[in-house]
């Protein structure tokens, strides 16, 4: 509860349910968000208000219940910066001056993402702690750009429990980086996706997504230029991933896909010799098995395995399955409950044993896709208008699957 002006009005609010009442405003934390472990924390509650007198709040105390029926007062103000006077409003985030928005009255500086390394088969921390990455995929940039905004990601990060995003863009298909695709607008939403995942502490997958043109050696200068380019810019952000070729077809790994590989590593490493870099594998990420007793001399590679739930049942999973088991660190940087087409029923039966195995092996897993287009793995509902701050009903029922998948449910 905050004492309040008596004109206070509420603009907007997350994460919770505000009341105004008698010069006090009572914040609810949504159900998601009322329960703090023992050593936890709780972030992302917020509110944008205003008052039609311009009258500045003042420091004042915050007093909050607790479960079991105590009392927790702390002091909290305006947020300042560095050489801000106490009172004044907080500057604008670039986040939300690219879009036009004041940034909210509550938001602080978000702890950056800190390097990830690759051990044994997992993602782990500096401290060496397991990491496991989550998070969606847009589907491509071109078609869909409006997804890729600040809010969108603090909503898959604050809601979903989502970690990482991945900025798919396709290369051969229309629109695509190497097809008819403005390259200047892809590197621009590129370069927005880097920025929002970086001031909200997340991780961010920049995504090579060969698909039509199945060979990785199709456009191959154009990937070592781009990926020249990109690890150069990104060089001493922590929180970058690369793909760098999301799913090869009729390309064997050891004559194919493999020195592909290890020529863009190459230019990737020139520039930054940590970030962790995912390589496809055969039949659109399917073969990473074939990976076993033959990887890539790098101590930072990932090797991708994509399902589509109703589609690739027990007989992936084994694959899958068999190189973790020798060893192969394995990330499922693509997946859905639909079929391999991106449509049809969902196997809710068969995404559960999917789930089994990557959380029993601390896999990391990207969903497919950010997106409101008329099918079954988009996220999002066919009619949807909203670019972020989606309710339940706003998402399609993978999208609803995936979240409470996230969020531990």
């Amino acid at each position: 509860s905050i004492p309040v002006p008596a004109d206070l009005k509420i603009e907007q609010y997350w994460n919770c349910t505000p009341e105004l009442s008698e010069g006090k405003l009572t914040l609810t934390p949504a159900d998601y968000a009322k329960n703090i472990v023992s050593g936890g924390r709780a972030e992302g509650i917020g509110i944008i208000v205003y008052t039609d007198s311009g009258t500045v709040l003042e420091t004042c105390g915050i007093e909050a219940e607790m479960k079991d029926g105590s009392r927790l007062q702390a002091e909290s103000g305006t947020d300042t910066e560095e050489g801000q006077e106490q009172g004044q409003a907080a500057p604008e985030t670039a986040a939300a001056k690219e879009q036009g928005q004041a940034a909210p009255m509550t938001a602080k500086a978000q702890e950056p993402a800190g390097a990830l390394h690759v051990e044994g088969t997992v993602l782990a921390d500096s401290a060496g702690n397991t990491v496991q990455l989550k998070g969606v995929s847009t589907l491509g940039l071109a078609w869909y750009p409006e997804y890729v905004n600040y809010e969108a990601f603090r909503t898959l990060r604050d809601d979903w429990g989502a970690n990482t995003v991945r900025l798919a863009m396709y290369t051969r298909e229309s629109g695509g980086y190497c097809q008819d695709g403005d390259r200047e607008a892809l590197k621009k939403l590129i370069d927005d996706g880097v920025n929002y995942t970086g001031e909200l502490g997340m991780y961010v997958i920049i995504d090579w997504h060969i698909l039509s043109d199945g060979n990785p050696n199709t456009y191959k200068q154009d990937a070592l230029e781009f990926f020249d380019e990109m690890s150069e810019k990104y060089k001493d952000d922590t929180h970058v991933l690369y793909e760098i070729c999301n799913e090869p077809q009729n390309s064997p790994w050891n004559t194919t896909i493999k020195p592909y590989a290890e020529e863009v590593i190459r230019v990737i490493r020139s520039h930054d010799e940590d970030a962790v870099i995912l390589v496809g594998t055969n039949t659109w990420s399917q073969d990473v098995d074939e990976v076993i007793g033959n990887e890539i001399a790098d101590e930072n590679v990932m090797y991708t395995a994509h399902f589509y739930a109703a589609t690739h049942k027990e007989n992936l999973r084994n694959k899958v399955q068999k190189a973790v088991d020798a060893g192969v660190p394995v990330f499922i940087s693509e997946c859905s409950i639909s079929d391999a087409s991106g449509n049809g029923g969902l196997d809710y039966a068969s995404g559960e044993e999917w789930m089994k195995l990557i959380n029993g092996n601390h896999i990391s897993y990207i969903a497919w896709s950010l997106c409101h287009k008329n099918e079954t793995s988009a996220l999002l509902q066919p009619s949807n208008t909203k670019t972020s701050g989606w309710t339940e009903s706003d998402l399609s029922d993978t999208g609803k699957w995936f979240r409470s998948r996230m969020r531990g449910e």
